[in-house]
């Protein structure tokens, strides 16, 4: 059996973004034959431990030494500088145990922050980085969207412009890897400018088999009625006071509406938006909600909008593509190839006004044409079903690791 050192700082099976994204590569892997040793934060361990189920599968908890651990709570430039000592500490728990051991390979998985790279790399054997994005630039032309954040979006630029060309876990493991996958173009670009020959495009995001409904529906509307809705955290990057402005150009039809799941440090700029444009009625805030309960809105609702101002590879819509809804977005970063012309509509973005009126246009095309709802319901569907976590380990796997690291 061969011995697999998996890095994955976010790792819980109860949760969803980052953390299930490790938990799935875990469990993924190891039924795919591997000894896996996954090496993560002590945060998921209660959780792990009461899920897992495979022996195959180790759990490695790394902590900082010396109250380190305070580091992730202290601030944002604190939560960074813990996931690079982190990253250290992790590598030299796997190098230390890679002697007793002897592992084939090593790929890191989480966080898929490319800029902020991986140590595991130094291991010596064969190393696979990613799937990971960070190549996104926000557009300048959209700011006021961040309201007070734009300046720290302009800093977060700068930095990985530095950790590009001076990060060790960044340049050398790039140059190193045996593979590095990004989760969109945009970040493609930024690894192939460092003259990075090995790299692919390929989704980050996945789903669970259990995941799906029991009994897919195909989406069935009326005209004159769309229930829009829309998932996410209240982060200013993810664009949804852009999404209040184009329901504002909407509140002639009383038949759309727009159910957000979701809280956040964008909330009270979110509430206050709804008051100044009269979208009370409009606009149902249910604020945040259980991972499993997300299901039970994807279900109720038609159509599913997302307008990320910058976003590796969202996951909600892949997640609203299983339960059968088609999807409005803009033609930007992740979400421009997860989503296409048969599953949604994409909208150009090169200013708000833009953006604006194709998202009201988009929203109103599928208003007013049921018979095309119900086209991009199943399509949407018939693509999401192709987005498991078995179909997109076992690509990977057979695809980018060497032969000499198969089972």
């Amino acid at each position: 059996m061969k011995k697999l050192a998996l890095s994955a700082f976010a790792c819980d099976p109860t949760k969803g973004s980052e953390p299930g994204n490790g938990w799935n590569w875990a469990i993924g892997l190891a039924k795919k034959g591997y000894e896996v040793h996954c090496f993560t934060r002590i945060t998921g361990k209660e959780d792990i431990e009461k899920t897992l189920k495979s022996d195959n599968l180790i759990f490695h908890y790394v902590t900082l030494p010396l109250g380190g651990e305070n580091l992730y709570f202290a601030s944002k430039a604190g939560m960074y500088l813990y996931y690079i000592l982190w990253q250290w500490f992790a590598y030299r728990k796997a190098s230390h145990l890679h002697k007793k051991v002897g592992f084939t390979l090593a790929h890191h998985v989480t966080w898929g922050s490319t800029q902020m790279g991986s140590y595991m790399y130094k291991l010596g054997i064969p190393f696979i980085f990613g799937p990971a994005g960070g190549g996104q630039i926000a557009p300048k032309a959209f700011k006021h969207y961040f309201i007070n954040d734009w300046t720290s979006e302009e800093k977060r630029e700068k930095i990985t412009r530095w950790m590009l060309k001076y990060n060790p876990a960044c340049k050398n493991m790039l140059i190193k890897a045996h593979a590095v996958l990004v989760s969109n173009p945009d970040t493609e670009r930024m690894v192939q400018s460092l003259g990075v020959k090995n790299v692919i495009t390929t989704l980050d995001a996945a789903l669970a088999d259990s995941f799906f409904p029991v009994n897919p529906i195909i989406k069935q509307t009326t005209p004159g009625r769309l229930k829009l809705l829309w998932v996410g955290r209240f982060m200013p990057r993810k664009g949804i006071l852009l999404i209040l402005d184009v329901l504002d150009k909407l509140k002639e039809y009383p038949g759309i509406t727009l159910t957000v799941v979701g809280d956040g440090e964008m909330k009270d700029s979110f509430l206050n938006k709804i008051v100044e444009y009269g979208l009370e009625k409009t606009v149902d805030w249910k604020g945040r909600v259980e991972y499993e309960a997300v299901k039970g809105f994807y279900a109720s609702h038609d159509v599913f909008i997302i307008a990320s101002l910058r976003d590796s590879c969202p996951a909600q819509l892949i997640e609203a593509m299983a339960y059968n809804m088609p999807a409005v977005t803009l033609n930007l970063h992740g979400q421009a190839i997860i989503v296409n012309d048969l599953t949604g509509i994409r909208c150009e973005c090169p200013d708000p006004e833009t953006a604006i009126a194709g998202l009201k246009e988009a929203i109103l095309t599928l208003y007013n044409n049921p018979e095309l709802v119900a086209q991009k319901s199943k399509s949407a569907y018939d693509f999401a079903v192709q987005q498991t976590w078995d179909n997109k380990i076992d690509n990977i796997v057979q695809n980018h690791y060497p032969a000499s690291c198969l089972n």
